[in-house]
């Protein structure tokens, strides 16, 4: 089921931002306003599994949101969940392949997922789940 909640990310390189979230999580551009007097884009809409979110690049000189800083990172995680723990596998092999940074290898969860955390390049970090089998509402 979609989220109501669409999470707006601003980057530095939103251009290049947009293909890496095409690549490795599957989404689809929607929708892109680029800039008018440079290479940046000032709005994007992405679908990723049927979930919306948004993204631009910074533009600190008029006022707007900074990107994350790339040693701190974002403080906010933006959650994903899939529909096998083969994928949480997968997306965050080719995550970490195509940039990423680690923050928390897949794992077997207690609580009944497989989870795993990363950092994408632009300073955002990811949280992947699937729910493990057997471990569901009807186990």
């Amino acid at each position: 089921m979609p989220s109501n909640i669409a999470p707006y990310l601003t980057v530095d390189g939103a251009a290049r931002a947009i293909e890496w979230y095409e690549k490795v999580l599957g989404a689809r551009c929607s929708f892109q306003m680029p800039a008018e007097n440079d290479d940046r884009i000032m709005h994007s809409t992405l679908i990723v599994r049927g979930n919306v979110f948004n993204l631009a690049d910074a533009f600190p000189e008029v006022g707007g949101h900074p990107a994350p800083d790339m040693k701190a990172g974002s403080p906010v995680a933006i959650g994903l969940t899939l529909e096998t723990p083969a994928e949480v596998d997968r997306i965050f092999a080719l995550a970490i392949a195509e940039g990423g940074s680690q923050s928390h290898p897949p794992e077997d969860m207690f609580w009944g997922d497989r989870f795993c955390q990363f950092h994408d390049p632009f300073g955002h970090r990811w949280m992947l789940r699937a729910e493990l089998e057997g471990r569901g509402e009807d186990a």
